[in-house]
């Protein structure tokens, strides 16, 4: 297939997902769990567009509604340069989407009584005994208030911070020892997790433990908190604890030498190509498309999640850089760990793998309104991106989506590999709305609830009206 064409959808295929037992499913007709179906083919229209005008590489989601498959589409290509199609098996870089699957690793041991969330974090980690406190707006570092608790870590109410933005330069003393830290990671000078958070634990916290929200590392140090309570590395916890149990094979931190033709390129804009690469002499960029520019090597054999090329820190944050850092997986693997927590915690044999109280506890909003305004984060990501109250996601830098909206019982999993997405549509003259291709997705599966809701609505007063009455006997 010519690298130029656009590939049609794969509308109605079938999708190994959920895959228990390793069954297909096939979509059902969109009105047997009360939703219109035009709005999915506006959907699939709106891909196909993005597709050829070029905002985006290639795309698969998937969507459930009320437990059952409601759609399955595909587009575009995994690899523009080699005309690969995107698909519901090929590899994506999760990047932060890998925080979920280490918050439902712990929260397996805490069901079976291993670690408790009000522990505290130096009772695994003693070097954040003496962790310091560099307030905002104070160069003074004192004591922290209270210790670090491990519940801190899922909600990033730590007081552990971030390295800086891509190409930014440290605002001060603790990003620039976040990003010391780092650059030490990507230099080979550091080479484990338990030395990575042990550097960690010496650069000053932001604030005090559990005072407010820092997008931050702490699921880093958490990886590193599952591996000593295990005895094992983090890899092996998430495949014992996680992947296996779920049956979610393709779900891993490197990818194998038979299996690259699997892995998708990543693609960002020139500007952040620049960024990356902008100081290699003789580096030229591989750019398919128009301002669609190739990072992560040229071909799948020059990835740094092609086995034995992976960066040597497994980062449970996911992010060492945008050219390192978590695992890979595919929207059918993430659609099965999806449906799982959509079942408050079921297998798709019905076996109990989580306990119901630990998936609703999971997903509460963790954060205090008179310190973080209206921001909303549970353990698994982000809450009320697209609606209030009933809804929750996580996503990773280069576009890989999943969410779940509890009101009307939609499960979706989005992906693409594009660092630069929306800001890259605006660059291409996109109305930014329409550039919100997930965003796009699940308003189009509610819109299609409420019109099969109105419809249903209209379909009875007909009826009702249309029926004679029947005669009362004196």
């Amino acid at each position: 297939m010519a690298a130029g064409k656009v590939r049609a959808p794969s509308r109605g295929k079938a999708v190994l997902s959920p895959k228990a037992n390793g069954k297909l499913s096939t979509p059902v007709d969109p009105r047997s769990v009360g939703v219109e179906p035009k709005v999915l083919k506006d959907y699939e229209d709106a891909m196909v567009k993005m597709v050829k005008i070029g905002a985006i590489p290639g795309c698969a989601s998937v969507v459930f509604r009320k437990g059952q498959l409601l759609h399955s589409g595909s587009w575009g290509f995994a690899d523009v340069e080699k005309g690969a199609p995107f698909g519901f098996d090929t590899y994506c870089r999760m990047y932060c989407a890998t925080k979920s699957y280490v918050a439902v690793a712990f929260m397996r041991l805490v069901d079976e009584g291993l670690v408790r969330l009000e522990d505290r974090l130096d009772k695994y980690i003693p070097a954040f005994a003496h962790v310091l406190v560099m307030p905002e707006g104070s160069e003074k570092l004192e004591k922290p208030k209270r210790p670090i608790l491990l519940k801190h870590l899922l909600s990033h109410t730590s007081g552990i911070g971030y390295t800086p933005e891509l190409g930014a330069e440290p605002e001060d003393a603790a990003s620039a020892g976040y990003l010391k830290v780092l650059t030490a990671v990507l230099q080979g000078s550091i080479r484990s997790l338990k030395i990575f958070v042990e550097g960690l634990a010496k650069v000053p916290l932001l604030c005090h433990p559990g005072h407010k929200y820092n997008y931050s590392l702490s699921f880093d140090v958490l990886g590193r908190v599952l591996e000593v309570i295990t005895c094992k590395r983090l890899d092996q916890c998430l495949k014992e604890l996680v992947f296996r149990p779920l049956g979610m094979n393709d779900t891993k931190w490197a990818v194998q030498n038979n299996e690259l033709d699997r892995l998708a390129a990543v693609y960002a804009s020139p500007g952040s190509w620049k960024k990356l690469y902008g100081q290699v002499k003789g580096k030229v960029p591989s750019a398919p498309r128009k301002g669609l520019c190739r990072i992560d090597g040229n071909t799948a054999k020059e990835s740094h999640w092609r086995d034995g090329q992976q960066i040597s820190v497994l980062s449970g944050g996911g992010f060492m850089g945008y050219l390192y850092g978590g695992l890979v997986s595919t929207v059918a693997d993430t659609a099965s760990f999806v449906q799982m927590l959509m079942r408050f915690g079921l297998k798709e044999n019905g076996q109990r793998y989580l306990k119901k109280s630990s998936v609703v506890a999971m997903e509460r909003n963790r954060l205090k309104p008179a310190v973080d305004g209206d921001s909303k984060v549970c353990y698994l990501g982000n809450i009320s991106v697209f609606r209030e109250g009933s809804e929750y996601g996580m996503g990773g830098a280069a576009c890989t989506y999943w969410c779940i909206d509890r009101e009307d019982e939609i499960a979706s999993v989005w992906f693409t590999q594009h660092i630069d997405m929306a800001e890259f549509g605006e660059m291409i003259g996109i109305d930014p709305k329409k550039a919100d291709l997930w965003g796009a997705l699940h308003k189009a599966v509610l819109k299609g609830v409420k019109e099969a809701e109105t419809a249903g609505a209209k379909r009875k007063r007909s009826t009702s009206s249309s029926t004679p009455s029947k005669r009362v006997k004196a």
